[in-house]
């Protein structure tokens, strides 16, 4: 594969076959500690690396065998082989991977990939703190230990399929020339990377998710529709809506549908698009489609032109030509 359809093409960090140049990129940028390559020669080096807010993104590919090594870190790191055989040893378990299967290490333990030949992989990083904060307001608790994930056990093959489509569409935006994540849009990718990495890794608080939440009373869904319908322009963060009406995510999502027929972030979005909606009907010399869709948090103009038409069938450039029409 060419450097130019690695994924994460947009973010190159490393492109180097000089073992001195790798040891300190691999320091600098990922932190490792050390690192041995068994054939120097054969060093062929592609590295791709991003950082979000509270997630890291990454691309690696090494061309022959190494062994890279890790300390204890704040971050757990999904990995997502994409061809060939490596291993990862988390504290003092090792498991073998390739695209069949992925592993999960957990943040606080030294950890150690080994790359095979030709191996390449896609892998995310999620701060350890940014991970308890999320899984606490799940599960409407404070949590007394840290996340402890199993390194190679995951919860079913539809989260785990699930977990990787959601990398690949963030994946995907973010190297899309033709497409800006805007900061509320960057957030709740994040958000629900996390989220979905909680439901889909098994850890020591799996039982717990699982569990079928309380019930929550009515009033609850009305306070987060007031929150989303005054914050529909910024980013909406379940800690934020939980906070909002008292209870835990979980009990939130449940009596949310329950009432709504639909998820909170199903219903953020359709405030979005109705607010884009009453822009396009009232525009002046400087609306655009791609300014109102960027402004009512859709990064993606195809997506945001899906959505509205499915919502109002029509595309959002026919609403405008029509308003324009009729000023």
């Amino acid at each position: 594969m060419s450097s130019s359809s690695d994924p994460l093409f947009r973010y190159p960090v490393i492109r180097t076959s000089r073992v001195e140049e790798l040891e300190h990129e691999i320091v600098d940028i990922y932190g490792a500690s050390s690192f041995d390559v068994e054939d120097p020669a054969g060093l062929d080096v592609r590295g791709n690396f991003v950082r979000l807010r509270d997630t890291c993104l990454g691309f690696g590919a090494i061309g022959g065998a190494a062994r890279i090594h890790f300390p204890e870190s704040d971050f757990a790191r999904l990995q997502f082989p994409l061809r060939g055989q490596g291993a990862t040893r988390c504290g003092n378990r090792t498991v073998e991977v390739n695209a069949s299967r992925p592993s999960l290490t957990s943040a606080g333990r030294p950890t150690m990939l080994h790359y095979g030949a030709d191996f390449e992989h896609l892998f995310l990083r999620v701060k350890s703190e940014s991970m308890a904060r999320k899984l606490s307001v799940l599960l409407g608790m404070p949590l007394r230990n840290s996340i402890e994930f199993e390194l190679a056990d995951f919860s079913s093959q539809a989260r785990l399929a699930g977990m990787r489509r959601l990398m690949d569409l963030i994946v995907a935006q973010l190297d899309d020339e033709e497409s800006i994540l805007v900061p509320a849009a960057t957030c709740e990718l994040e958000q629900a990377a996390i989220v979905q990495l909680l439901f889909a890794g098994r850890h020591n608080y799996s039982d717990l998710l699982e569990q079928s939440p309380r019930e929550a009373a009515p009033t609850h869904v009305r306070r987060v529709e007031a929150y989303i319908e005054a914050n529909w322009n910024g980013p909406i963060m379940i800690e934020s809506l939980a906070e909002v009406c008292g209870v835990s995510a979980r009990t939130l999502f449940r009596t949310f549908e329950k009432a709504r027929g639909c998820s909170p972030m199903t219903f953020v979005k359709k405030v979005r698009l109705e607010h884009a909606r009453r822009m396009l009907c009232r525009p002046d010399e400087t609306t655009s489609v791609s300014r109102i869709a960027f402004a009512c948090g859709f990064s993606n103009l195809g997506h945001f032109a899906s959505a509205y038409r499915s919502a109002y069938g029509e595309l959002p450039s026919q609403t405008l030509s029509r308003s324009r029409a009729l000023a």
